[in-house]
């Protein structure tokens, strides 16, 4: 399915760029990531308005373009296997929208993570890294909340600056010690035992135009305190929907790798990946 690339509606291209792209509409052969940029550039007159081109939700990968990333994917975990690592991998499905990396930079100001090379949706291994290691802060500030009868928001600090700082605690959940924490995560000095590697979709992706609606739009820009006679003001964002990632974790330490395993999936089920998951964004189904 090929997209319309509105050129006309962004006076800012050069004349070059403007005279290529007008005879062009977008199609699967094409990079999503500079589909994704080129926003519709909307007035004369300043401030002009930027919105989203909305029917870049239409586009679609081929499936042998996804099917060949894998395929390179899977050469690079068995090179590591056969070099003495570990691996775990699972896939799992985000059964509504997931957006990864909504504050970063883009011209309509609300953005999407884009593999650099692929221009496809992916979950970066930081993040993924991220999201398991803050399930476990959580998951351990309870314990600590518990034990030395605190405040809950002061146990996560705790916690939190102890596994910055490798300090061991008397801690155990499950089969799960502190001090595992601090191996699988690493320190400041210490790097950690467990590798998280970036997730992938691995079947077909569906994007989708959903939308934020902030009521008190005047207060968000600092000029006056919230108040009903402000007139809510809609801004449209791209996520993806109903798509299948397959995540992997590499270690030498097999019994880390394990835990490690157990504390991604309950994170991705419980907790949720990326943006706006205290709205249900970015819960997976294990």
């Amino acid at each position: 399915m090929s997209i319309r690339f509105h050129v006309s509606k962004n006076k800012y291209f050069p004349r070059d760029t403007f005279s290529i792209l007008s005879a062009q509409s977008i199609g699967p052969d094409n990079n999503f990531y500079f589909l994704f940029n080129s926003p519709i550039v909307l007035g004369e007159i300043l401030p002009e308005r930027i919105v989203i081109n909305k029917e870049i939700e239409k586009f679609k990968w081929e499936r042998n373009f996804l099917e060949n990333i894998q395929k390179r994917r899977e050469n690079l975990i068995n090179l590591l296997k056969n070099n003495g690592f570990n691996v775990k991998n699972f896939q799992s499905i985000c059964p509504w929208h997931l957006i990864i990396g909504l504050g970063g930079v883009h011209p309509q100001e609300t953005s999407m993570t884009l593999h650099h090379i692929y221009g496809i949706p992916y979950i970066p291994g930081s993040a993924v890294k991220g999201v398991t290691k803050h399930w476990a802060v959580l998951k351990f500030a309870e314990q600590k909340m518990n034990k030395d009868n605190k405040s809950f928001e002061d146990a996560v600090e705790q916690i939190s600056s102890d596994l910055e700082k490798g300090n061991e605690l008397d801690l155990e959940i499950g089969n799960i010690k502190f001090g595992e924490l601090i191996k699988i995560f690493g320190t400041q000095k210490h790097q950690g035992k467990v590798y998280f590697i970036d997730a992938y979709p691995v079947s077909d992706i569906n994007l989708k135009i959903d939308i934020m609606n902030p009521h008190y739009p005047d207060y968000y820009s600092g000029k006056q305190p919230p108040a009903d006679w402000q007139n809510p003001k809609p801004v449209e964002f791209l996520t993806v929907e109903k798509t299948t990632f397959r995540f992997y974790l590499i270690s030498q330490d097999n019994s880390l790798l394990q835990k490690s395993e157990v504390l991604l999936k309950e994170a991705l089920e419980k907790f949720g990946i990326g943006a706006k998951t205290s709205l249900g964004y970015g819960i997976f189904k294990i």
